[in-house]
């Protein structure tokens, strides 16, 4: 499916209580692996919107091919004015799985552990 990336944990129970209205527009501000975006197309009509923000080049990598799905390679910090552009306001949810991911811990590459006596400790999101 998608590279391996994070698997969210309470995936139904979050998106659950989003209550996704079928033509409805949402955020999901940590796209990371899309877990949570795929849900949430999975409960989305044809005519629900769904924006993902992300700048972990990593996540780049799992960007869902479907027509209501815009990724957005950015902070989230930047959303209003991003979601200004779509004119995607006002929104119906948002979903942020705020954090860091066993994703970012088990690359020893990314720098976020202390367990990899080789890799140089760096801990951005942003690797750029």
């Amino acid at each position: 499916m998608h590279h391996q990336y994070h698997k969210p944990v309470l995936l139904i129970e979050s998106i659950d209580a989003l209550s996704v209205k079928p033509n409805g527009v949402y955020v999901d501000f940590t796209f990371g692996g899309g877990g949570h975006s795929m849900e949430i197309l999975n409960r989305l009509g044809e005519k629900g919107k769904l924006f993902a923000f992300d700048k972990d080049e990593d996540a780049y990598k799992n960007i869902i091919n479907d027509n209501r799905f815009t990724f957005i390679r950015s902070d989230y910090k930047f959303a209003y004015n991003f979601l200004r552009y779509y004119d995607a306001l006002p929104l119906d949810g948002v979903i942020a799985d705020l954090g860091l991911s066993s994703h970012h811990i088990d690359d020893s590459k990314r720098g976020f552990s202390f367990r990899f006596n080789e890799a140089e400790l760096d801990m951005r999101m942003d690797v750029n």
